[in-house]
């Protein structure tokens, strides 16, 4: 078989995703609805799969998003990647969420800022050039929620899979562009194209043992004080 494919894996978010890629580019995707992140991953790898007539062995890699995000996603959707890579002998790739998120986008012309949960209060924000030559400008960072508008000038446009609304209307009513997050296909399909881009590379491949999401912030719950 002379094509090269890759599976990404995005469960960083609410929505969660799995894409397939074929010599680098996004081929077929499955959505993973709230709540099946955990349920819905190896069924809908599987579809994936049998769609395109493939077993798992003809997985070169499998793209994951690495965060920030969900603390309980970000470690199903690793975990599970880890199981498929152990059994399978494909590599392990790990893509950032903020770089995930400006790529699905990279047909806007102007620059784009991806804005992810973070501490109670603030959230993780990088700013990124517009269009196909996408290159990251700073961040990511932490920003308070007060500040955001202020500092993403001149970003015009802003990909944020998880804005709480109350966020969403204050940047609207700054004059910012919230990209739509139906557009585009799901971030998987980003993280399958860059993780087979890396693949070539020889970049973001992890050890199997040692590789762990960056969650960008603290874990809710947390050990008492003694």
């Amino acid at each position: 078989m002379s094509a090269r494919y890759v599976l990404g894996v995005d469960t960083a978010g609410r929505v969660g995703s799995i894409a397939l890629a074929g010599n680098g580019s996004a081929i077929a995707s499955e959505i993973l609805a709230p709540g099946e992140h955990s349920s819905g991953i190896s069924r809908a790898g599987g579809t994936l799969l049998e769609g395109g007539n493939l077993g798992w062995r003809d997985i070169a890699a499998i793209g994951v998003s690495s965060g920030p995000g969900s603390f309980t996603g970000l470690r199903i959707g690793l975990a599970w990647a880890k199981g498929i890579c152990f059994a399978s002998g494909a590599r392990l790739v790990l893509v950032a969420s903020h770089e995930a998120n400006a790529y699905r986008h990279r047909g806007e012309r102007s620059s784009i800022a991806t804005v992810l949960q973070g501490e109670r209060g603030e959230v993780q924000v990088a700013l990124w050039s517009g269009g196909d030559g996408m290159t990251r400008l700073w961040g990511p960072e932490s920003v308070p929620e007060r500040e955001l508008a202020e500092r993403l000038l001149p970003a015009a446009a802003i990909a944020g899979p998880d804005l709480r609304p109350d966020l969403k209307l204050a940047l609207e009513a700054a004059g910012f562009k919230i990209l739509d997050l139906d557009a585009p296909p799901p971030t998987a399909a980003a993280v399958a194209e860059l993780g087979y881009l890396k693949f070539l590379r020889g970049e973001g491949e992890e050890d199997l043992a040692r590789s762990a999401p960056a969650y960008g912030r603290a874990p809710n719950a947390r050990k008492p004080s003694p």
